[in-house]
């Protein structure tokens, strides 16, 4: 009964972890000796940082029933000037002082564009009333448009050496910084939707922005706050990746944008707004960091069937999201209904 009555209030959650049990049993049938060493899990821990720093932003988007389809794209126009800035000012020779000055120089310059690319997404969709899909693809092709146009489509490198080094290096002996980075902002993240009243806010108007507003709450600037610390957080993930790459380039990350989408929607965490564990989203994130070594694994498969297999995979797992209860997206509708009707 206890089962019964657990899996009936998590339903998401025990979906995960029946997802995660088939997959480890599955790669383990398939790819055992190759799964189950110390080298594919510590490439796991040093990959899926990048795009999981990125889910957690964009979460908190979803959890306000909004999207944004744009972070990636800023990401990469804010790294090209913070790359272009820190080869320009931290020449070979520079003592590490003035090398560790101007690399945080640079992090914040990024985290400066980000902030203004974030209020602009949530300007557009709460003082203009642009659909959050629409405004945020729009602002996709803007910072794409402008990223290509500033490299000529070339990759920016020139980064020192002791930024690079952030995306390899370890604490401990033994932790990759990018996990490292990634619980930090986990936990944050975690403690900012359980004991703040904008986590209780967004959850608010995830369920219903009319009774909210209605409150008398702000809801414009809720929106508006919630889109930046998206672009902020995302921005904080595209930094990693530039530093694994040791350069900046105006499509890096492009499938980024599918997976994260992916994580969420396996996670409950759904574009409806107001529903899903932050707990769940660590689940599906690792399900997918699985899959995706996993897949890598088979030699003979071409990598190139990469967008396939995640169309795939959000085609099933939404398929598996309509049925739980009845239908999850029915489900909201009706609560949404009810709430209206009580106004």
């Amino acid at each position: 009964m206890k089962f019964k009555s657990f899996a009936n209030k998590n339903q998401y959650t025990v979906m995960l972890l029946v997802m995660l049990a088939a997959v480890l049993v599955f790669f383990s049938i398939t790819r055992g000796s190759l799964l189950w060493t110390g080298d594919a899990w510590y490439g796991m821990a040093m990959q899926f940082p990048e795009y999981g720093l990125m889910t957690l932003g964009v979460m908190f988007c979803f959890l306000t029933g909004n999207i944004d389809m744009s972070f990636v794209a800023l990401g990469n126009f804010a790294t090209i000037f913070a790359v272009r800035f820190m080869a320009a000012n931290a020449p070979e020779g520079a003592s590490e002082g003035h090398v560790r000055a101007v690399i945080l120089a640079g992090i914040l310059i990024m985290l400066l564009i980000c902030l203004i690319g974030g209020c602009i997404n949530g300007i557009l969709v709460t003082k203009l009333g642009i659909p959050p899909v629409m405004a945020t693809i729009a602002m996709q092709l803007v910072w794409q448009g402008l990223s290509t146009a500033l490299t000529q489509g070339n990759t920016v490198t020139g980064l020192p050496a002791m930024y690079t080094e952030i995306g390899h290096s370890q604490l401990f002996g033994f932790l990759p910084f990018p996990l490292f980075i990634f619980i930090v902002a986990f936990i944050g993240c975690a403690l900012i939707i359980r004991y703040t009243v904008y986590g209780e806010m967004i959850y608010m108007i995830g369920t219903n922005v009319k009774a909210v507003r209605y409150s008398g709450i702000n809801t414009d600037r809720v929106v508006i706050l919630t889109f930046v610390l998206t672009a902020l957080i995302s921005g904080v993930g595209s930094l990693i990746m530039v530093s694994t790459m040791a350069s900046a380039k105006a499509d890096y990350g492009s499938s980024y944008v599918m997976r994260v989408i992916l994580i969420l929607v396996l996670a409950g965490i759904l574009p409806d707004g107001g529903m899903g564990k932050i707990s769940d989203l660590l689940l599906a994130i690792v399900i997918i960091q699985i899959i995706a070594s996993g897949v890598n694994m088979f030699a003979n498969l071409n990598t190139y069937y990469a967008s396939l297999i995640w169309g795939a995979l959000l085609l099933i797992v939404l398929i598996m999201s309509t049925k739980l209860s009845g239908g999850i997206f029915r489900i909201r509708d009706d609560k949404k209904k009810k709430q209206v009707s009580t106004q």
